[in-house]
């Protein structure tokens, strides 16, 4: 049996490495001038591969991913990777990373292994279109295939789009694709430009139509244009829902400066340094809860004049300086462009594919994988075990018709 695989990132690589185990003649087509390149740049080098706690309800399509990742889940792919020489470390948050803290170690095995299969590898071959002639699937370089596996990957922080292009042009829906896991553009970005470059450990709350969607914690990065940092890339995910959806409404993420402590201790607390040191600058009143800056922003933001005195203050004043750094609100304009963002929100329509299978219901022996799918997960691993458990699914699969 003749198989293409179109893509050779996380997906297609393990997708050629099950498909060749079964005896499958793989032919792998990369783009690029080597695979695996998205691999390397993973967890800052170091590819957090997957999240040992991960589960299909953490995922945009809990339904659909449920049938990949309820037989391939974290353990059977630890388990995969181990099978190859490649062995992992988790941390308390159920990040997995490989035991040479580097990322190249993930693609070398991978390589190796579809090296030692007999995969080939064509990189520098981008394909532009797939044909269905009878049987057989014909690509743009005139080859033809029994079984055609999409893994072309995303839209994020790539220059060539044209995974969806090819499949939108065989016929299947491409849902609206939105940039995830990224920064957030402000309405207002007047302090944000002020703040630029401060960061803060702070709690964040999502609001949607004044309702509390979601809440993350975590390092929170201020920028000219906005808001930046993990649990701002958390959130962005369910803006880009939002936006996806056709609603006009803004969301807004409100941010508490001082997690560790109650509006009402951060008052008593307020009141005691006023008390302490009544010749104090206001500028430098919160100084002791954040950076000096961002204390200096939180008070001008609710009218006190920083070079007044902390003694001067009335308890109203102090109130609405401890209410605006548990609840300091930004309006969210728009998500940062593609080129920033680690995922894609969109894709190809999963109604259109079998969510056990990732075979087409339009195209029998055609499959799709990873991120060129409309799913997608939080940071933390879940979004490189999607493309790794959909690749070793799909190959299965194909194995599995071979053998009927």
């Amino acid at each position: 049996m003749r198989v293409a695989i179109v893509g050779g990132g996380a997906s297609g690589l393990c997708c050629a490495v099950e498909a060749a185990k079964g005896g499958a003649q793989v032919t792998l087509y990369e783009a690029k001038d080597r695979v695996g390149k998205k691999i390397l740049a993973t967890g800052n080098g170091r590819c957090n591969m997957l999240n040992a706690f991960a589960c299909s309800d953490d995922y945009s399509a809990p339904d659909f991913v449920r049938g990949v990742l309820g037989r391939y889940n974290a353990d059977f792919v630890r388990l995969f990777f181990e099978e190859m020489g490649l062995y992992t470390r988790q941390d308390e948050d159920g990040r997995v990373y490989p035991l040479s803290n580097q990322a190249s170690s993930v693609l070398d095995v991978l390589r190796m292994e579809c090296e030692s299969l007999g995969v080939k590898t064509l990189c520098g071959s981008e394909i532009t279109a797939v044909k269905k002639q009878g049987k057989l699937f014909v690509l743009s370089d005139g080859k033809a295939y029994d079984k055609v596996v999409l893994c072309c990957g995303g839209k994020a922080s790539a220059k060539n789009f044209g995974g969806y292009e090819l499949i939108r042009a065989m016929g299947h829906t491409v849902t609206k694709l939105m940039p995830a896991l990224t920064k957030l553009t402000v309405k207002d970005n007047t302090y944000t430009r002020q703040l630029k470059g401060i960061r803060h450990k702070a709690s964040l709350s999502l609001y949607i139509d004044s309702q509390k969607i979601a809440e993350e914690s975590g390092e929170l990065l201020f920028a000219d244009y906005g808001l930046s940092g993990i649990a701002v890339m958390q959130l962005s995910s369910l803006i880009a829902r939002h936006f996806r959806s056709g609603k006009t409404t803004l969301p807004v993420v409100s941010c508490d400066f001082v997690p560790d402590m109650s509006f009402n201790e951060l008052c008593e607390r307020i009141k005691k340094i006023t008390l302490h040191n009544k010749d104090m600058k206001c500028e430098n009143l919160l100084t002791g809860f954040m950076p000096k800056k961002l204390g200096e922003v939180t008070a001008k933001s609710v009218g006190v004049p920083t070079a007044k005195a902390v003694g001067q203050l009335s308890d109203k004043d102090i109130k609405s300086i401890a209410s605006a750094a548990k609840k300091f609100s930004f309006t969210v304009s728009s998500l940062r462009p593609f080129e920033d963002a680690q995922v894609v929100s969109g894709g190809a329509d999963l109604r259109e594919f079998d969510k056990a299978t990732l075979e087409s219901l339009k195209y029998k022996g055609l499959y799709a994988c990873g991120e060129l799918l409309d799913i997608d997960g939080p940071c933390g691993g879940y979004n490189l075990l999607w493309a790794f458990a959909s690749g070793i699914a799909a190959g299965r699969q194909i194995n599995n018709d071979k053998n009927k």
